[in-house]
């Protein structure tokens, strides 16, 4: 009972650190469209919740020794092309869904992924190398949500219900910029609700994926560089999918909140699912 308490406030305590800051900055640097005004502002969000670790740990003296900082198990190489290929894949099956599916007129060969084929293969080969050099901020979350809450959680229920925890928690830490449209925009039915619980679901899904990442290898850089190569490939090849080649949007079947969602959650969702099975079976053979 007394450890069970001591991981609450030791969670508690977490929570606020990588909340309080975000919520600060995010609020008083809003454009109130989605992003900061800030540009300091806006790099040093992703940071935070590596920050709260490192101020958590030291204020209850855990050490560091269970932080996930090494570079993972024998053989993990495989789970680091995993962490690459599936941020990569993600907006080109979500592309075809939203063709096959969304798109009222015209087709993919209209869109300007398909047109443009030097800036396609230019943005596929070049956002792994991209997400390299900028994997501090992919860093700076995964420390926090995949590195220490979800293990901490862990200690207090069965690891399916510890993910979905962490990625409600990880939606709703992205609150201020939600309030204002990040991601889902404004213009929909439920403003800003609607964008909180699409957050909620995406999160979950992608923790799933990033807890499993993390798990097999021991490590978190993996769910870093995954996270990272996600931020900057997921919006900017969807979007050669979303628009003709001269950038005119295509007619859609739905509004243009429902796009991505219905064009990339679905993936998101299956692969949070069987990241999910594999979890429990593994936990299962243990």
């Amino acid at each position: 009972m007394q450890s069970k308490k001591k991981t609450l406030l030791r969670i508690a305590l977490y929570i606020v650190l990588a909340y309080l800051p975000v919520y600060v900055l995010g609020f008083a640097f809003s454009d109130k469209e989605g992003g900061v005004t800030s540009a300091l502002a806006g790099n040093s969000l992703m940071l935070f919740p590596a920050i709260a670790v490192i101020i958590t740990r030291l204020i209850t003296k855990e050490g560091f020794k269970d932080a996930l900082l090494g570079t993972g198990r024998r053989k993990s190489g495989k789970y680091y092309a995993a962490a690459v290929i599936f941020p990569v894949l993600l907006p080109l099956v979500s592309g075809l869904i939203l063709h096959l599916f969304i798109v009222k007129s015209g087709s993919i060969g209209d869109s300007a992924f398909c047109d443009n084929g030097m800036l396609t293969a230019a943005l596929l080969l070049t956002a792994p190398a991209t997400g390299l050099a900028m994997a501090a901020h992919g860093f700076g979350e995964e420390l926090g949500w995949r590195g220490y809450l979800t293990p901490k959680l862990e200690e207090l229920m069965p690891t399916p219900l510890a993910i979905v925890v962490t990625g409600i928690i990880w939606a709703l830490w992205h609150g201020p910029l939600l309030a204002y449209g990040y991601d889902f925009g404004r213009d929909y039915d439920f403003f800003p609700y609607g964008g909180f619980i699409a957050m909620i679901v995406m999160c979950i899904a992608l923790s799933a994926f990033l807890t499993w990442l993390t798990k097999r290898t021991d490590s978190v850089y993996p769910a870093a560089l995954c996270h990272m190569v996600l931020d900057l490939t997921l919006t900017s090849e969807f979007s050669l999918f979303a628009a003709r080649a001269d950038g005119t949007p295509f007619e859609y079947r739905v509004s243009e909140f429902w796009v991505l969602i219905l064009s990339a959650f679905p993936v998101m969702i299956v692969c949070g699912m069987v990241c999910m099975v594999l979890l429990r079976k593994k936990r299962i053979s243990d």
